[in-house]
């Protein structure tokens, strides 16, 4: 008897559980699964009203392969309503997407795929909505570095079925060799990135999105729900602006040909609608409209319009007095002329805003990539912040008396966020104003901790709120600190910024965001570790927003 086989009864009742549809074994295409010929499974995501792209890799072939894709309203494929043929081969990494349309809106599909008599896992996904929708729920995850940990986050959101999406903020993939960042760690507990150096070159990109893909979290995660993603910096290199990065060298090669390859494989490797050329590749914005209730409108701000990023190593050392703090805030990091959105990128947003104001939609959602708020970093002169500088050394020491510093001259802690590009943010929201917007719900990766936020313009006029999601696995810079100096930093943090009213950078996890007409709820949910398979789930934190008159405040 071949245990592998399961009937059409048994494969729907699995996967009505939520629990077995990434291994579910089904032989609904006369075939055989097969782990080894589609070892980064299947995965969805990009969706309309009307289509969605679904995804997979042939793993271990040189030459061209011909893929098989099917599409059903039923996991038992009772009701196929699309299918077809796919060729793939190297020149795309035997990677196969196809753009599934001709669905109808609001519906769950299940696809598969096979080549040669092997099948893929089963996937499950979703068109979005039109007309009246009573509720969406999203889970917001950010910054999944393969080195720091497990995915556990993944493996949580793909056993709650009661997720409609997974929004995913950026920081995909890390660039990192093991030598460098989270490096240490991946050597302990055994995730060492591969290839072992950074990566640059196109073959580099598409073995890190491959390993990434391998994750048992991950597998289960990108088969189950359908993925809305966007980028931030570490797909190409850490703090990318319109002519380099941060983390590009010279004896790199060509920026631009480096960042073209990394776009490349992020294309090849995600569930997303391709560009029509290369010249569109970085043009890479999205409006998701979710019947009468939902828009979220994601915005691309690193590689289109971002002016290169102010370095506090340059000119900290000459800022002795808050009066040259200020005028240099004012003068240098206040420059109008430094941009974070490109013209094509507003313009994009100007129109979508116009168009859910006037659709009358409830929500408008902005998936954003750096923090927004107001951020200046905390006085850190307690007795504790004393003591623990006598006890640092190295690194950690230096993390320290940077924050020491930043805090007594009254400045942000992070130019790489919206608060380096304080006449950019003030030109954003003088936009939604414009169109009758100030009712935002920014949602925000990047940085490594959770925020509960409030957004004002420099009129003191409310703007919306903003909900930052922690690390997927990478860890906040001060948590080097220790647990206490962090959970200390957040207090302060907190008490000193008028825009801040909560955050956390202490733990790991992800952002479910439970929406309907009158309400959205937000739960902060952690997992106790990442650096075992082994772990438990907390909801540290929940709030309700309400949308009262235009404006959104916390409840």
């Amino acid at each position: 008897m071949n245990k592998n086989k399961i009937t059409r009864r048994q494969a729907i009742k699995l996967v009505s559980t939520g629990l077995l549809l990434p291994v579910t074994s089904c032989h609904l295409m006369g075939g055989v699964l097969s782990k080894s010929t589609f070892s980064h499974g299947v995965a969805s995501g990009d969706p309309d009203q009307s289509s969605v792209v679904i995804w997979t890799r042939v793993s271990h072939s040189e030459g061209p392969v011909n893929v098989d894709w099917s599409v059903a309203t039923d996991p038992g494929f009772i009701n196929v309503v699309q299918g077809g043929k796919f060729t793939t081969d190297s020149n795309r990494d035997h990677t196969v997407k196809v753009l599934v349309s001709s669905l109808e809106a609001g519906q769950e599909y299940f696809y598969q795929f096979k080549t040669k008599g092997a099948l893929s896992p089963l996937g499950r996904t979703k068109t979005l909505p039109l007309g009246h929708l009573e509720q969406l729920v999203l889970a917001v995850v950010t910054c999944s570095n393969y080195a720091f940990g497990y995915f556990n986050v993944y493996d949580v959101i793909a056993k709650d079925p009661t997720v409609d999406m997974v929004v995913h903020l950026g920081d995909y993939i890390y660039e990192h060799g093991q030598d460098a960042y989270a490096g240490k760690t991946g050597k302990r507990i055994g995730r060492n990135h591969q290839p072992a150096h950074e990566i640059v070159s196109l073959d580099d990109y598409r073995k890190r999105h491959a390993q990434y893909k391998t994750d048992e979290g991950s597998l289960a995660m990108h088969a189950r729900h359908p993925l809305i993603v966007i980028w931030d910096d570490h797909e190409t290199a850490n703090n990318p602006w319109m002519g380099g990065a941060g983390n590009h060298q010279s004896d790199e090669g060509n920026w631009l040909v480096r960042r073209t390859a990394s776009l490349r494989a992020y294309y090849e490797w995600l569930p997303i609608r391709d560009p029509k050329n290369v010249i569109d590749q970085v043009n890479y914005w999205r409006h998701y409209k979710f019947g009468d209730l939902v828009s979220l409108i994601t915005l691309e701000s690193r590689h289109t319009g971002r002016s290169q990023q102010i370095s506090y190593n340059k000119y900290l050392p000459l800022l002795n007095t808050k009066q040259q703090a200020q005028n240099f805030l004012h003068s240098v990091v206040g420059d109008p002329k430094r941009t974070m959105l490109s013209k094509p990128m507003e313009k994009f947003l100007s129109s979508e805003l116009e168009e859910s104001i006037a659709a009358s939609r409830r929500w408008r959602i902005i998936g954003n990539q750096s923090v927004m708020a107001k951020s200046i970093d905390p006085k850190l002169d307690d007795d504790f912040f004393k003591l623990l500088k006598t006890q640092l050394t190295g690194k950690a020491l230096e993390i320290l008396e940077e924050h020491i510093h930043l805090g007594k001259l009254n400045l942000p802690a992070d130019l790489d966020a919206w608060d380096g590009y304080p006449a950019a943010r003030e030109s954003f929201y003088q936009l939604a104003k414009d169109k009758g917007a100030k009712d935002l719900l920014v949602i925000t990766g990047d940085s490594h901790s959770y925020w509960v936020n409030e957004l004002y313009d420099n009129d003191g006029q409310s703007m919306g709120v903003e909900l930052g999601a922690t690390g997927l696995t990478s860890p906040r810079s001060i948590m080097s600190l220790g647990i206490e100096a962090m959970k200390r930093y957040d207090e302060l943090n907190a008490a000193n910024n008028k825009e801040i009213v909560w955050s956390d950078g202490r733990h790991r996890g992800f952002i479910k965001l439970k929406i309907n007409h009158k309400i959205a709820h937000v739960d902060f949910i952690t997992v106790s570790t990442v650096e075992s398979q082994d772990y438990k789930t907390k909801v540290i934190h929940s709030v309700d927003i309400i949308n009262s008159q235009g404006t959104l405040k916390y409840q």
